[in-house]
Order: structure tokens, then sequence, then C-alpha cells
């Protein structure tokens, strides 16, 4: 079963953080004005060192899926829940599409 991460549109930047298979990660989300796009990017702990940078949320597909490092082992995926597989635009984050996590279990890793 995949677990929903919280994120939001009424913020264009900002970071949470998410506890995801017994560790914990702190996820910063911004919006590209330019490319009209979300990025992710994800972190240790405490911040200080990237894990994945610049991480573009396509609807439907899966993100940073492969295991390196100490990356999480799943993937995330941003679910478009209109069914039309369009990209998150800057209020639709947390709304119309929902990112996921779903486990190395989910994938059968």
């Amino acid at each position: 079963m995949s677990l929903q991460i919280p994120t939001r549109s009424d913020l264009k930047h900002y970071t949470l953080q998410v506890t995801l298979e017994e560790v914990t990660y702190t996820l910063e989300f911004r919006w590209n004005v330019r490319l009209a796009a979300w990025f992710m990017d994800v972190q240790d702990l405490n911040g200080t060192t990237t894990l994945i940078a610049g991480l573009r949320l396509v609807a439907n597909w899966p993100l940073a899926a492969y295991k390196t490092g100490r990356r999480p082992p799943g993937a995330f995926v941003a679910i478009d829940t209109s069914g039309k597989g369009i990209d998150p635009g800057a209020d639709d984050l947390g709304d119309r599409v929902q990112l996921r996590y779903f486990s190395s279990t989910d994938l059968g890793l």
C-alpha cells in the first residue's frame, strides 16, 4: 500500500519531513514559474545532504525509482486523480495531483 505525501499548493516553496521505510527524509518542493512545473529535492533528515536534486513532478510516472546510495528504496509517483495524466499546475499539488510513495515492498523489490 502506498503512502500519500502531504503536499500543498498554497506555498510555492516549502519543505517537509517524511519517514519512508523507517528512514526520515526532508523533501523540498518548489514551483518553477518559467517552466510551469513543480520540482522536488530529497535530502537527509537534517536537510544538509541532497540525495536527489531537481526531480520534476510529472503525472503518472515513477519518479526516482532506482535505488542508489542513500536514496529511498521505493518510488514516488505524482498521480493525476482526474485520470487525464496532466502534470500538476501551480495550484494542483495535493489536490488534483497527489504525490504518493510506493515502498520497495509495494514494488516487489
